[in-house]
């Protein structure tokens, strides 16, 4: 929000310190301030107000409270000295029904004997410097006194309501085009809040207003409104409209209830001083659930531990006063507190804790290392992450980090159901908690073969799933446009890296978004590790992928369980390795697993591996050439141990009819 250096200084008793000190202070005991800049005698201090406290500081006010805490000055008095007309009553011209729960609070004035014209000087300098052009004196005193006490106002012509100068808080029950002021046309949907006359609508409510009831020169009475609404409702259709005003953002925020008719009487004050109007007797305010105060216990031992100092009593409540926070009763290690309407982000004693330091100096703590006397025990998941990491940098890999959503179109290519819907997402694109890594990695690979022609990216990442409860899993997965023989092998160095054997790539019947044909479920030791190979037919095809890219997916906790946690030295034979290929003949949708599983189920002891050397397809077959590895501990061995071997594996192999071992 952009403050006047010299508006702030007007609503303290005493002056301010110079800009810079000024801006220093601030960025010390408060909010980050951006390098003022000067405004003919004025300066424009740009503060960066933090989220949580957008009920209270989006204003010249708010900030002047904090810099009366800072520096000790007190506030000076907000001059409010509006006179009625008491000959003419307010119900007699004007009726508000508020509909809709959602609005929290309506307060509205009538002025009449209205002169539209430009406002004085001394207000259009202050709204210039703050970055808001003048209109005319009318609407210019809504927004200054927006500006001041954060509260947003609306002006109407009141001659320009319908007969009965009824106006009406409620949701649309239908869809509905509006122009705004700007002269944009929207269509507000159903459920939309709005405040109406009895036949159109004047105001998206808490956003923006309408040209029906827009001021003019020829305005000569208003209706001046100020309410209050729920922040989360202003946010939603503020996003859903793409309509962001200065109001909408102060709704959002959830500002105090008890500022409408404060701001509404300091508006019709000022309208009524620089316009002549005459203002009519009494407030229309309906405020049917009045908001309750805080109450909150501040432990004073707490205190201590928490700031890691001991902050004299007596400073502790000229701090709680100089924030306005009543106190209600001392005993002797505690005090009761009451929280002002307008600090909402005040609600456990940590919070009034926070507020005691930073007004304090957190610039007066001294800094300590903390001591325990616990050893600090290392954390087996990051040390696991870290060594995938630097293995897969050997292999040539990158990793990449991706947000953990899905669209709907992923959903749909993917085939992907049981989701977990996100409630307000940030883009189409991020609806759903992603169930695997691999969407968005296809996503990555995509945009890299723009540039490069060999992509190899992994990710260490979590997936999420609904079956009954909602569940997150975390894995390792990859993609590459390499050939599935390169990407199998760099799993398996993967595997042999932590000291794991027992390896198989097995059939995979599972239905997903792999290719039953050309995938692989992994398995360690038995247990199901994950997945290798191709995407579905299916899935390739609504993807609209130029290549078939190989993939892999791996389950992070089930892995890391397997690894070897004490390595033990194995006898490292010295005799050599005796090689034999075995090339088989079969049909073309035989899966290679089966192959494999056939040529396994000769256990030999001299059988130190087994790889898959190639595959080449023909119109009906395809051939299979695997690569033994023999080798014994103790001797170097002779032909005939050899042949034994490959002749019982030829054997087991030929006892399908349908496969023939070439010779």
């Amino acid at each position: 929000m952009i403050i006047s250096y010299n508006w702030l200084n007007s609503l303290l008793k005493g002056k301010l310190p110079k800009v810079k000190e000024l801006s220093d202070k601030i960025v010390l005991h408060a909010f980050e301030v951006e390098l003022p800049v000067k405004h003919d005698d004025d300066y424009a201090l740009e503060i960066k107000i933090l989220p949580d406290r957008g009920s209270d500081a989006l204003s010249h006010f708010g900030i002047a409270r904090e810099c009366s805490a800072i520096f000790n000055l007190p506030l000076d008095d907000l001059k409010v000295e509006l006179k009625e007309d008491k000959n003419t009553e307010i119900d007699k011209f004007l009726s508000v029904e508020v509909k809709d729960k959602d609005c929290k609070r309506y307060s509205a004035r009538v002025l009449t004997g209205i002169e539209v014209k430009e406002s004085p000087k001394w207000i259009q300098d202050r709204l210039k410097v703050c970055g808001i052009s003048p209109i005319n004196n009318v609407v210019d005193v809504t927004n200054y006194v927006m500006l001041e006490l954060g509260q947003p106002l609306h002006a109407f012509d009141y001659e320009k309501l319908s007969e009965n100068k009824k106006i009406i808080i409620d949701k649309l029950k239908k869809s509905e085009k509006f122009i705004t002021l700007s002269e944009q046309e929207v269509v507000l949907d159903k459920d939309t809040l709005t405040i109406s006359d009895e036949e159109d609508v004047l105001v998206i409510a808490g956003i923006k207003g309408g040209k029906k009831a827009e001021i003019s020169k020829n305005t000569k009475a208003i209706v001046l409104e100020s309410a209050n609404f729920k922040g989360s409702l202003i946010s939603k259709t503020s996003k859903k409209l793409k309509i962001r005003t200065d109001s909408s953002y102060r709704f959002e925020h959830n500002i105090d209830s008890n500022l409408t008719v404060l701001a509404l009487d300091r508006a019709a004050n000022l309208i009524q001083e620089i316009a002549g109007a005459t203002i009519l007797k009494g407030v229309i305010d309906i405020y049917p659930k009045k908001e309750k105060l805080t109450r909150i216990f501040l432990h004073l031992d707490y205190l201590k531990n928490l700031l890691g100092i001991d902050v004299d009593l007596k400073d502790v409540r000229k701090i709680l006063r100089s924030l306005e926070i009543e106190i209600l009763k001392e005993e002797k290690d505690k005090i009761e507190l009451l929280i002002p309407s307008f600090r909402k982000d005040i609600v456990a004693q940590e919070n009034i804790i926070e507020e005691i330091g930073r007004i304090y100096g957190y610039d007066k703590i001294n800094s300590v290392i903390p001591v325990s006397e616990e050893a600090i025990k290392r954390n087996s998941n990051v040390d696991f992450a870290n060594n995938l990491r630097l293995i897969f940098k050997e292999f040539g890999f990158s990793e990449v980090y991706n947000y953990p959503f899905i669209g709907k179109e992923d959903k749909e290519n993917f085939n992907f159901n049981k989701l977990i819907e996100i409630e307000n997402p940030i883009t189409v694109d991020s609806e759903y908690l992603t169930p695997s890594l691999i969407p968005n990695l296809i996503k990555n690979l995509k945009l890299n073969l723009k540039y490069e022609k060999d992509v190899k990216i992994y990710e260490i990442g979590k997936g999420f799933k609904k079956n009954g409860v909602f569940g997150e899993k975390r894995y390792i997965s990859g993609v590459s446009s390499k050939s599935f023989q390169n990407i199998k092998g760099y799993l398996e160095e993967l595997f042999e890296s932590f000291g794991i054997k027992n390896i198989e790539f097995i059939t995979n019947e599972k239905e997903s978004f792999f290719s039953k044909k050309k995938s692989a479920i992994i398995k360690i030791n038995k247990r199901e590790v994950g997945t290798i190979g191709y995407l579905s037919s299916n899935v390739l095809e609504s993807l609209g992928l130029d290549l078939d890219p190989v993939l892999f997916e791996l389950d992070f906790e089930v892995f890391e369980s397997e690894i070897k946690k004490d390595k033990k030295y194995t006898f490292i034979s010295s005799y050599p390795i005796a090689i034999r290929d075995i090339t088989v003949i079969v049909k073309k949708d035989t899966f290679v697993g089966e192959v494999l599983k056939s040529i396994k189920s000769l256990d030999s002891k001299l059988i130190k591996e087994i790889e898959l050397v190639d595959i080449y397809n023909s119109d009906l077959n395809k051939s299979v050439t695997f690569r033994i590895y023999m080798q014994a501990k103790d001797r170097g061995l002779e032909n005939e141990e050899i042949n034994k071997i490959q002749n019982k594996i030829i054997s087991n192999l030929i006892q399908n009819p349908e496969w023939e071992v070439k010779k």
